[in-house]
């Protein structure tokens, strides 16, 4: 039975076509991906289907846009504000990238699933049910806890709940496991797809990661030239490799391994084996939970050479960002001995870190050039941003911007220029590509080599992708529970030697 039937739909903005006469259709009970690089406008088409695009910014048009939801069909073009409210509480919830900002962090989770609950009793029964059902191990601890106090799993399983709440016909899921270690993607996805079957709902998966989409979907759409493509699963790797389609099997020639092994000898010879910039000895990092003393990391002892390119991979909570924070000097609550180069605020003035999430940590008020002048003046450089655009490959015409006018990609080497300009001995990437799209995570792994080896700056690259940390890096770390459980030179990846732990994380790799 159908569920949504889109003929010939045309989105305008400002006379520019974001999406032209595209069409597409779901089933009930059907997965359907939606498969396109960032900002080729995938989440236009899902604010369509909400009716959260407004009138006065976009000329929508269509043939036809009907939803068979209900016993009679919801047109979607000609529906009002009121009729649009009445679809949104019964039809169709949104599964959002990024649960840390759909979640209030001023309220318990249990709270904010409680408000879109359709039932008027019993609503605190209902929820702990619908925390069950989204597999939350802890229900009734869950409901107390604020977002804060959840790992990124565990979030996005709660925005999973709350979109569950009012019981909807189709399940819109828009780059729902980005910021997820794979493991966590795998077993959210694998919980999509439960409740698609237990509950015969269509599900629509937008998503920039061609892998992912072939494991999850029944169907796929590319998103190529403002439309949309039908590609039945089994030729979808086929017909995505072909000269004429915008994209080929991405992450085969991103990840090849003969350049791969290539880059990796390269990469070795710009590091000083006989000096060691950091050295760390027994490090832990330890928090009062309550009455329970939790180690975020756990005797931590390893070395950092000068010019080193050295990747940290781990699941959520293994304690890669905390063994960040300690090389940036951001954590100073650590046992343990922590030694680097005795110059005055070493650490503060040679050691930079570049975040997960570019457009929180910019000044939405300053423009980036104003952005890059706060940093050159107070480290008293000699760079200009112009000549920090160079570096980074971007267009000077940029400077003038502001960051909400940039995509992910380009703030996102912002931020790499930003730390350039203090000329930093260290550069710590906290998950820093994980947003980001398959094409623009290789670009700027590129530029971040480039980086290592032009200026000699020593690189630490966490991450929980393998396949960008395979890539880019000459020594991988793994941590699991605060400890280190593997360390070895990225050549080795896949001998033997290697840990269960580590296979475990290879196995769930989209390599």
């Amino acid at each position: 039975m159908t569920l949504l039937d889109v003929k010939n739909l045309s989105i305008l903005k400002a006379g520019k076509p974001l999406i032209n006469k595209a069409s597409i259709s779901i089933l009930r009970g059907e997965s359907v991906g939606l498969f396109g690089r960032s900002g080729s406008g995938k989440s236009v088409f899902s604010l369509f289907l909400l009716g959260l695009l407004s009138s006065d910014v976009f000329n929508v048009s269509a043939g036809s846009a009907m939803f068979y939801g209900g016993d009679d069909g919801f047109s979607l073009l000609s529906t009002k504000e009121e009729g649009w409210n009445i679809f949104r509480r019964s039809s169709v919830s949104m599964i959002f990238q990024d649960p840390s900002v759909a979640l209030n962090p001023t309220i318990i989770c249990g709270k904010q699933v409680e408000e879109s609950l359709c039932v008027a009793v019993e609503k605190k029964r209902s929820c702990i049910r619908l925390f069950s059902e989204v597999g939350l191990k802890n229900p009734e601890k869950t409901y107390s806890a604020f977002p804060h106090e959840l790992s990124g799993g565990q979030k996005q399983r709660v925005v999973i709940a709350i979109a569950l709440a009012s019981n909807p016909k189709l399940l819109i899921a828009d780059e729902p496991t980005t910021s997820l270690d794979p493991s966590v993607q795998k077993s959210v996805l694998d919980l999509i797809l439960k409740i698609k079957k237990t509950r015969s709902i269509g599900v629509l998966l937008i998503s920039h990661d061609l892998a992912l989409v072939r494991y999850f979907c029944d169907k796929i759409y590319v998103f190529k030239n403002c439309s949309f493509y039908e590609s039945s699963l089994s030729v979808a790797k086929k017909h995505l490799s072909k000269k004429e389609a915008v994209y080929t099997d991405i992450k085969k020639r991103v990840f090849e391994k003969k350049q791969i092994l290539g880059l990796d000898g390269f990469l070795l010879k710009n590091v000083n084996k006989k000096n060691n910039l950091f050295n760390l000895k027994n490090i832990s990092v330890s928090f009062l939970n309550k009455s329970r003393v939790f180690y975020a990391l756990k005797n931590i002892s390893l070395q950092i050479k000068f010019g080193d390119c050295v990747g940290v991979v781990g699941g959520s909570g293994s304690g890669k960002t905390t063994l960040g924070r300690v090389l940036c000097g951001l954590e100073s609550s650590y046992s343990g001995s922590f030694s680097f180069p005795k110059k005055t605020d070493f650490l503060k003035k040679s050691v930079q870190m570049v975040y997960q999430d570019p457009f929180s940590s910019f000044n939405p008020k300053y423009t980036v050039e104003d952005s890059l002048k706060e940093i050159i003046s107070l480290y008293k450089t000699d760079f200009s941003p112009k000549s920090l655009f160079k570096t980074v490959g971007l267009n000077p015409n940029f400077l003038l911007r502001f960051p909400h006018e940039l995509s992910g990609g380009q703030k996102q080497r912002v931020s790499i220029a930003r730390v350039l300009a203090s000329k930093p001995s260290v550069i710590v990437f906290d998950e820093a590509l994980s947003a980001l799209d398959i094409e623009t995570q290789y670009s700027l792994l590129k530029l971040i080599r480039l980086i290592n080896v032009s200026f000699n700056i020593s690189v630490v690259f966490i991450s929980h992708n393998i396949d960008s940390v395979y890539y880019l890096c000459n020594r991988i770390i793994v941590l699991n529970s605060g400890r280190i459980d593997d360390d070895f030179s990225s050549l080795n990846l896949f001998s033997k030697k290697r840990t269960n732990y580590t296979k475990e994380i290879i196995k769930n790799s989209l390599l």
